[in-house]
């Protein structure tokens, strides 16, 4: 790995242990967005597959919002959608 540039993977976005990144970093984010259905108690009943995609954000930018900013997915509400981060790369 080249000085300067930092490799984060993981599930939930995690970075991988010792890898600390600036306030300035900017990441690559593939993300997986799915359209739920609950249930009168809240939980989850259903999952439906809407989108993959890869979204740039800053430290402390959030992935949620640059989602939200998709024409394809601006038709749901924020409750109607999960976010899943797939992998991130920093620079």
């Amino acid at each position: 790995m080249s000085s300067g540039t930092t490799l984060i993977y993981g599930a939930n976005g995690s970075s991988w242990n010792g890898i600390t990144i600036n306030t300035n970093t900017i990441m690559q984010n593939k993300v997986a967005v799915f359209k739920v259905t609950r249930d009168e108690d809240e939980k989850i009943v259903k999952t439906e597959f809407l989108k993959e995609m890869w979204i740039e954000t800053k430290t402390g930018h959030s992935v949620e919002f640059q989602v939200a900013r998709d024409k394809d997915l601006a038709k749901y509400e924020a409750s109607e959608l999960s976010i899943k981060v797939i992998s991130t790369l920093a620079f």
